[in-house]
Parts: C-alpha cells; sequence; structure tokens
C-alpha cells in the first residue's frame, strides 16, 4: 500500500491482479463515501493499460465519486472521457444517463428559495432536457429510461414554468405580443401543456389583443378543438367567427 492508500504491485502480481485490486480499494472507499480518496485511487487504475478492465470501470467510478459529492460537473467530465475512450464497452448505457443525470442535478432546486426556481437563468434546465432527451433517443429501452423520462418530464414543466413567468412579466407591461409568443414557446417546449385549456385560451386572447389574426385563429381552433366542454367555448367560437370576418381580402384593381 502507498502512503496515499493506493495498492501498489505485489511482487509476482501481474499489472491487472494490481489493477484489480486498486479497484476494489477504490470502490471501499467510495462505498465508505470518502469520494476523495477514491477518485486518488481510480485515478491511479484510469492510468493503466487500455486492455486491463480495470481501467475503463475506474473512469466510470471517478465520476461517481464526483457525482456523490455533487460534483456534477466534474462528474459529467469524467463520465464523457469514459463514453469517448470505450465507445463499445456494455456500460455506455449507464454512463450516458449519468451525464444527464448531472445536468438535471445542476437545476435549481427548492421551493422554498427565493427567487422561485423557474425566475432563474434556465440553461442549466435547457441543458438537462438537450441530455435527457438524447439518452431516451439512444437508448429507449434502457433499464434507466424509465427514471430519464421522469427527469425529462420534470425538467420541462420547469421551463414551462419559467415561460409562463415571463409571461406574466409581459402581461404585467400590457406587451400581449411578447405574452403570446412565450406562452407558444411554452407549449412547444411541453406539447402536453396544451392540455391546459387556461394556457391555450391565455394564448389565444394574447395572440388577438396584439392584432396576429392567424395566430389568434389557430389558438382559439386549438381551444375548439380540445376543449368543447371548456369555460370559455362559446366566447372562443364567437371571437374566431370574428376573427374570420375581419380578415380582409386582398384589393383588386377597378376597372374604371
Amino acid at each position: 500500500m502507498s502512503l496515499n492508500g493506493t495498492p501498489v504491485e505485489k511482487k509476482g502480481e501481474t499489472p491487472a491482479d494490481t489493477a484489480r485490486r486498486a479497484y476494489l480499494r477504490g470502490m471501499e472507499e467510495l462505498v465508505a463515501g470518502n469520494n476523495n480518496q477514491a477518485v486518488k485511487i481510480f485515478a491511479t487504475v484510469a492510468r493503466s493499460p487500455r486492455y486491463i478492465r480495470h481501467a475503463a470501470l475506474a473512469k466510470i467510478r471517478i465520476g461517481d465519486a464526483y457525482f456523490n459529492d455533487r460534483r456534477y460537473e466534474e462528474g459529467a467530465e469524467a463520465y464523457r472521457s469514459f463514453v469517448a475512450q470505450h465507445a463499445s464497452d456494455p456500460n455506455i448505457p449507464y454512463a450516458r444517463f449519468r451525464i444527464a443525470a448531472c445536468y438535471f442535478n445542476r437545476v435549481p432546486s427548492g421551493i422554498f428559495i427565493e427567487p422561485p426556481d423557474y425566475e432563474r437563468d434556465q440553461s442549466a434546465t435547457r441543458s438537462a432536457v438537450r441530455e435527457l432527451s438524447s439518452f431516451l433517443a439512444a437508448f429507449p429501452t434502457s433499464r434507466f429510461s424509465s427514471e430519464a423520462r421522469d427527469m425529462l418530464l420534470q425538467a420541462r414543466k420547469m421551463l414551462v414554468a419559467h415561460q409562463i413567468y415571463v409571461a406574466d412579466f409581459y402581461e404585467s407591461r400590457d406587451k400581449p405580443r411578447a405574452v403570446a409568443w412565450r406562452l407558444r414557446s411554452a407549449l412547444d417546449t411541453y406539447p402536453e401543456a396544451s392540455k391546459d385549456p387556461d394556457l391555450v385560451w391565455r394564448m389565444a386572447k394574447a395572440f388577438q389583443a396584439a392584432e396576429e389574426r392567424t395566430d389568434a385563429a389557430e389558438a382559439y381552433a386549438m381551444y375548439i378543438a380540445n376543449f368543447p366542454e371548456g369555460t370559455y367555448i362559446n366566447e372562443a367560437k364567437a371571437n374566431l367567427e370574428v376573427i374570420r370576418k375581419t380578415v380582409t381580402p386582398p384589393e383588386t384593381e377597378s376597372s374604371d
């Protein structure tokens, strides 16, 4: 055993044996929660020749140690290094999922924190959506896919909440066009939001107030089609009819 706790090669021991013994020692540190020590040991194993199985595994465990310490940026980098160097390894789905999980865990959280999560910069949330979507596209039947879908759902809902928050901001400043486009962005980000009658209705009204008649007509038509028993169904039909009647046909040249 070296001074820093990493096993050294014993007499008569092959490099593969040394790597395995060091890897198991690193796992003991990882399980015990000694993540920094685990990283040191796994880093030594990772420098073993590529043909040694535990060299590849050690790179994943470095990511796990960083992940356990909530050092998600470093964890994602470690997992990416593994993916880049071991493209055919059976642990690729796990590493890809953990990359996505690192991004997801960087999303602001905590309902008792001010300002609310959805008011904050959403770059981390968008990155999480991108990585989770990429993982699910590549590994739709992975044993990690169910958890990834739950994470993706949460991340998309966060983006929708942010768009609605910004729409509220613009509405308070009487900017209906900005309100409408933010709400449309929410629907584009999270199509399931189209099941929310109040959101669709609000978007339609905002487009109409902004005199975006084509978009308003489409939004009212969406409301009518999706919510035939909705609270505003009669008003939606009336507004759609008004918009259709006020669409001015192209002027023709006089024959005089």
